[in-house]
C-alpha cells in the first residue's frame, strides 16, 4: 500500500493554498467594498471586541487608518485563525482516515500474512485511487506486495498495464528494478536482464542504485555465477535501503551454504537480526535458518562418521 506520506503531501499542499486564498480573499474584501465592519459584527456580534488604539511610535501618532480599524482588523485576525484551524482540523482527520487504513492492512498481514483478506484491501485501495495522480505509484506499491506474496502474475499484470509516463524518476529506476526481480524469481531470466538494461540509466540519474545493483547481483546467482552474484552483494550489506541490506545478506548467506563455510552463513544472517524486516523476509529469514541448522548436522555426521572410519582402520 503505498506510503500515507506520500498520499498526503498534495493534499497538504492543497489545503495550504486554499488557506492563503481565503485569507486573501478576506483580506482583499474591505477594499473592494464586499466586507466592512458593520457588515461582519452583524453576522457575527461575537467579533465586535470594541477596542480602540491611541498614541505614538517613536514620537510619531499612530495613522488614523489604523486608529480607525484596529478592532475590525483584529476581528478579520480571528476570523482568519478561525480559517486555519478549520483546515488543520480537516487535513489531519484526512490524515488520520489514511493512516488508520494504513494500520488495518499491517495488521492483517501480521495476521494472516499475505492472505486474499490484506489483498482485497490493497484492492480496495487501488480501486479508491483509480484516476487520481497517485494510481500509478500505487500500483507499483501493489505490485511490489504481490510479488513479496508470491502472486507473480498478478504483480506481473499490474506492472505490465501500469502508467510509467506518470512515474518521477525514482520510480521508474523502482519499476524496472521490480520487473527484473519478478522476471528472476520466475526464471525469465532475459527480459530481467532486459529490464535491468532499461532500468540503469534511471538509477543513475535518481543516484540510488542499489535496489539495481541488487538485482543485477541476483541475476549473477540465478545464472549460477556464484562469485560474481557474491562480489555483486558483498557491498549491498552495507547499503542505506534495509530492505536490500537485508536480501543481500540472504543471498549472501545462501552462497556461503554452497561454498560450506556454515560459520559464515550463521554469522552473516544472524547480523541480519537488527534490521527492520518485511514479512517476506521474515519467512524466508527462518527457512534459511533451517537451512543452516541442516547443514551444520550433515556436516557433523559426515565428521562422526570419519571419526569412525578412522577408529576402524587403527591398529588394536
Amino acid at each position: 500500500m503505498i506510503r500515507t506520506r506520500t498520499e498526503i503531501k498534495n493534499f497538504k499542499i492543497w489545503m495550504i493554498c486554499l488557506t492563503l486564498f481565503l485569507w486573501a480573499l478576506l483580506l482583499a474584501a474591505p477594499f473592494l467594498g464586499l466586507l466592512d465592519d458593520s457588515m461582519l459584527y452583524s453576522m457575527f456580534p461575537f467579533l465586535n471586541f470594541g477596542l480602540v488604539v491611541t498614541g505614538t511610535i517613536a514620537g510619531n501618532e499612530l495613522p488614523q487608518f489604523i486608529t480607525d480599524n484596529f478592532s475590525f482588523g483584529l476581528s478579520l485576525a480571528c476570523v482568519m485563525i478561525v480559517i486555519a484551524l478549520i483546515v488543520l482540523v480537516v487535513y489531519l482527520f484526512v490524515k488520520l482516515i489514511l493512516s488508520s487504513q494504513r494500520s488495518k492492512a499491517k495488521k492483517v498481514l501480521r495476521k494472516t500474512g499475505y492472505s486474499a483478506e490484506y489483498f482485497a484491501l490493497l484492492e480496495k485501495k487501488k480501486k479508491h485511487l483509480k484516476g487520481s495522480y497517485l494510481e500509478a505509484v500505487n500500483d507499483l506499491c501493489l505490485a511490489k506486495e504481490y510479488g513479496d506474496g508470491r502472486r507473480y502474475d498478478s504483480a506481473l499484470e499490474l506492472l505490465r498495464n501500469v502508467d510509467i509516463d506518470k512515474f518521477k524518476v525514482k520510480d521508474a529506476a523502482h519499476y524496472y528494478a521490480l520487473y527484473a526481480y519478478i522476471f528472476i524469481l520466475t526464471g525469465n531470466l532475459q527480459n530481467a536482464s532486459f529490464a535491468i538494461d532499461l532500468g540503469v540509466p534511471f538509477a543513475e540519474k535518481a543516484k540510488d542504485k542499489s535496489e539495481m545493483e541488487f538485482v543485477s547481483a541476483l541475476l549473477l546467482y540465478a545464472q549460477k555465477d556464484y562469485e560474481g552474484a557474491e562480489k555483486g552483494f558483498r557491498p549491498l550489506i552495507k547499503s542505506h535501503n534495509n530492505e536490500i541490506r537485508v536480501w543481500s545478506g540472504m543471498y549472501l548467506g545462501l552462497i556461503f551454504l554452497r561454498q560450506h563455510k556454515n560459520d559464515n552463513a550463521r554469522k552473516t544472517v544472524v547480523a541480519l537480526s537488527k534490521f527492520r524486516k518485511t514479512p517476506r523476509q521474515s519467512e524466508d529469514i527462518l527457512k534459511l535458518l533451517k537451512k543452516i541448522e541442516t547443514a551444520y548436522a550433515l556436516e557433523e555426521e559426515e565428521r562422526q562418521e570419519e571419526l569412525a572410519s578412522a577408529g576402524e582402520v587403527q591398529p588394536a
